[in-house]
């Protein structure tokens, strides 16, 4: 009699342990944590990403994993202080040239390819709603899919650099990036991504002389609210003595009910 692979098998490989970097965590305890939503109004630069992976989940910090150019990117073009890593993912809200961090998916994955349709398209309304809401001066798409998912375009129809799109009622201008992941061969090193931050940079400049938005942006978040991060009200920061460590499977219980934390 032929042998089937159900969906319970699975299911059930997620519940394996996976590798000691994860904490003794089995992929299901994983896979149920979110990243929260770093923004505040008026922001320098909102970072946009396409969602949260497993070590990335685990961790609770954003571009988390090991060898991603992002963090190496923006020290190198002096956007963020010189020992800034994903533990300071918070931290850059309150720089002089305030830094957010977004994804447009919140569903944390192995892989981007399990991500449907449908989840791009609720993700691409949100993240809409979080733009005309708080008004970022520069949001930037790390990676070409997450802008062609964002206004609906082939992925072929897209370009690196400014886009020309704008939503009513919003200031900010588009920007896409080369996604940061060390398997982009066109971009090998830190070196050959700089032209992207100069661009971005010079956006920052450009917006910061335009009339809509205070000449001060220095202003920090004293007394962070924690939401969740499936919220439309997209504010959330986790705790600042949080020693950047991730939760370990012996707390999950707690991290699921709090998804702002992971």
């Amino acid at each position: 009699m032929p042998k089937f692979r159900s969906k319970s098998k699975s299911q059930q490989s997620y519940l394996k342990k996976l590798g000691p970097i994860f904490g003794g965590c089995s992929e299901e305890e994983i896979r149920s944590r979110t990243l929260p939503q770093l923004i505040k109004p008026n922001l320098s630069i909102l970072f946009v990403g396409i969602n949260p992976g497993l070590y990335s989940a685990y961790k609770g910090h954003y571009y988390s994993k090991k060898g991603n150019y992002f963090w190496p990117c923006l020290v190198q073009a002096n956007l963020v202080p010189s020992h800034f890593g994903p533990e300071n993912d918070q931290d850059c809200l309150g720089l002089e040239q305030s830094i957010g961090f977004t994804d447009i998916v919140s569903r944390c994955t192995r892989a981007q390819s399990e991500l449907r349709d449908e989840e791009f398209g609720e993700g691409a309304e949100k993240l809409r709603a979080k733009l005309l809401k708080y008004n970022p001066m520069v949001v930037v798409f790390n990676g070409k899919q997450i802008y062609a998912r964002f206004v609906g375009k082939k992925l072929k129809d897209v370009e690196c650099g400014r886009q020309s799109y704008r939503l009513p009622g919003c200031h900010s201008v588009f920007y896409t990036m080369s996604n940061t992941s060390p398997l982009n061969a066109h971009f090998p090193n830190v070196q050959s991504r700089m032209f992207f931050y100069d661009e971005i940079k010079a956006l920052i400049a450009q917006q910061k002389v335009s009339p809509y938005w205070p000449s001060d942006n220095t202003t920090n978040i004293k007394n962070p609210t924690r939401e969740n991060s499936n919220s439309d009200n997209s504010v959330t920061t986790r705790n600042t003595n949080d020693n950047s460590a991730a939760v370990s499977c012996s707390t999950a219980s707690s991290v699921k009910s709090d998804s702002g934390v992971s």
